[in-house]
């Protein structure tokens, strides 16, 4: 089975992709047996890439693709934009997807993938559904951001302005709440950031 997990067995927890396994290969080094468990295979050299992980984090392949051709798996989280809409769609498993903004499922085969795009993951990111649900809930303006993770983009820091004590914040991650004061953060970037139909409206402007 074709999935995507988080490593147990590494100094700092990372994603990777493979093979979901649960009897590894010898390891190729010194030909001990690893104990059965939970893996993932990189594949490459037999038993070279393989990496122990924490079974509750893995997402399973769905088989569908996002605008640049990346993968998507279980529990992503989806921008959907156009020139005149943004939404946000959570993969509940392999064949369904829930419109955070108004709930709606969709079957991923009916998803677009020319205008939907991987930009995060719920096990990263476990409050982004609570953070989207106010703005819908409040009537405030949902945010546009193109990734939750700035750290592994071209995107500047996200700005974070805490409704409850208006403290701003720069922050590489997305966050829903303000840890010192439990008040919601609404999220923008300390550039601004043009989704397409702006840039456009701008240069004819």
């Amino acid at each position: 089975m074709k999935a995507r997990a988080k490593s147990s067995n590494t100094p700092c927890p990372i994603w990777v992709q493979g093979d979901y396994i649960t009897e590894p290969p010898i390891r190729p080094v010194d030909g001990a047996k690893r104990p059965v468990g939970h893996y993932i295979d990189k594949g490459g050299y037999p038993g070279a890439n393989v990496y122990e992980i924490s079974i509750e984090t893995l997402c399973r392949d769905t088989g569908a693709v996002d605008r640049r051709k990346c993968g998507i798996f279980e529990s992503d989280i989806l921008l959907y934009e156009t020139e005149q809409e943004i939404g946000y769609f959570i993969i509940q498993d392999t064949e369904t997807a829930v419109d955070i903004i108004n709930g709606e499922i969709l079957g991923i085969a009916d998803l677009q993938t020319e205008d939907i795009k991987v930009i995060g993951n719920m096990i990263d990111f476990p409050d982004f559904v609570e953070g989207m649900r106010y703005c819908v809930d409040t009537e405030r303006e949902i945010p546009y951001l193109p990734a939750l993770d700035v750290q592994i983009t071209p995107y500047p820091y996200l700005k974070l302005t805490c409704l409850k004590c208006n403290h701003t914040l720069l922050s590489c991650a997305y966050m829903a709440r303000h840890k010192d004061c439990g008040g919601y953060l609404t999220a923008d970037f300390a550039t601004k950031v043009y989704r397409k139909g702006e840039q456009k409206e701008k240069a004819f402007a």
